[in-house]
């Protein structure tokens, strides 16, 4: 982790047997250290409860408890007011809580989060862990049942407390074997990307008709084969979509995600879910996402990023066929009743800003494994050098990073 005037950058680690990204900070007085799933699908950060029933009766919460009687400089705002859920079913309840907290370098006082004392859980071997929630403070748990008491969530806190001059943060998961990537706040890593980055507002969530999610505009999708011979194709698709860094893999409307699903030969099974041969990820197929409109922003998708390995069995062992095939998990599903949501599969070939401060969402092409640093700071009311033009039936901008 490290710091730099006018914007906070942190490591995220590629957790890839738990197909997450974790991001290493500090809690309380003296510190406290966890690992926290990043999530800009959420707003609200919480840490397990060193005495509650999960860490205290099992070894899971390997990545950080909290002792409030550890901590000076720790306290209570709400008994049992923290309470949220996930669409995986997970549930956790506990009190709000204010503390000091620690990420990048920055140290963050009276941070409002919340102190898992309860937790529904629908795993139970990966590690219980907290998280960062990084989206909308209008996304965040207490925000359905009372809005009066919606609090300053961290991208607000980074802005107030003078770490970054902006409410607004790149994201850069690098590639799937990669162990590592980085989350800047308050600015712009021109290094990470390639060609010019493209702003697109964000649209209204399609399920509470709010600002509450990192939601963008699909146009378009096609896959190349390798010799550049399009297999599949969708236009003027004008199709919602949420940019969200907690959901593993990428879900689009079950028609298009099932003749996705044929195109590639994947199986459905009841013991694997939704499978192929690994060697998939040997194939020069290429995924093409345009947003916004025609002429708007397009990310390329080796079709390598979507074959995904499944976590190890206890044995250290990996699935495979009958005939000993190794077999890995598909990255594209069907979003059945929920809406269509843009994981980690996809963001980790895009360079994505999130510009809450001005509603919007910068997409670039990544460049991976970068090894540079050639951070701007967003200082402004718009990203460093952009442009605005009108592109279909959305406003776009651009800015070139690279010549």
């Amino acid at each position: 982790l490290r710091r730099r005037a006018g914007s906070v950058q942190a490591t995220l680690d590629n957790a890839q047997s738990n197909l997450l990204y974790l991001v290493n900070v500090t809690v309380g007085t003296p510190t406290q250290n966890f690992a926290l799933q990043l999530d800009t699908g959420s707003s609200d950060i919480w840490i397990p409860a060193a005495d509650s029933d999960v860490c205290q009766e099992s070894n899971r919460c390997s990545n950080g408890a909290f002792d409030p009687n550890s901590s000076s400089s720790f306290g209570e705002l709400a008994q049992g007011a923290f309470d949220i859920s996930y669409v995986d079913g997970t549930k956790i309840q506990g009190d709000y809580i204010s503390e000091t907290f620690g990420i990048g370098g920055a140290k963050i006082e009276n941070q409002t989060m919340g102190l898992a004392n309860d937790a529904r859980l629908t795993d139970d071997s990966s590690p219980f862990q907290g998280i960062i929630g990084v989206g909308f403070p209008s996304g965040e748990s207490i925000a359905s049942a009372d809005p009066s008491q919606v609090y300053p969530n961290i991208i607000n806190m980074l802005k107030d407390q003078g770490h970054t001059s902006t409410l607004a943060y790149s994201l850069w998961l690098n590639d799937l074997e990669a162990s590592t990537g980085s989350i800047l706040f308050g600015g712009v890593d021109n290094s990470k990307f390639k060609g010019d980055l493209v702003v697109l507002p964000i649209q209204p969530d399609s399920e509470s008709g709010g600002l509450t999610s990192f939601t963008v505009v699909l146009d378009n999708v096609n896959v190349e084969a390798g010799n550049g011979k399009v297999q599949y194709s969708q236009n003027s698709l004008a199709m919602p979509v949420i940019l969200d860094s907690g959901t593993t893999l990428t879900y689009l409307p079950d028609d298009m995600a099932n003749d996705i699903m044929t195109g590639v030969g994947a199986v459905n099974s009841e013991e694997a879910g939704v499978f192929v041969p690994c060697d998939l990820m040997n194939s020069p197929a290429t995924f093409n996402f345009g947003f916004g409109s025609s002429a708007g922003p397009k990310i390329q998708v080796q079709i390598s990023e979507f074959v995904v390995p499944y976590p190890p069995f206890s044995d250290g062992s990996y699935p495979t066929l009958n005939d000993g095939t190794p077999i890995c998990q598909w990255g594209i599903l069907p979003a059945g009743d929920t809406p269509n949501l843009f994981g980690d599969t996809f963001l980790r070939s895009a360079y994505v800003v999130y510009d809450l401060q001005n509603k919007n969402i910068g997409l670039a092409q990544t460049v991976f494994n970068a090894t540079g640093s050639d951070v701007k700071d967003i200082t402004g009311s718009s990203l460093p050098g952009a442009t605005s033009t009108a592109s279909g039936t959305v406003v776009t901008q651009t800015f070139s990073g690279h010549p």
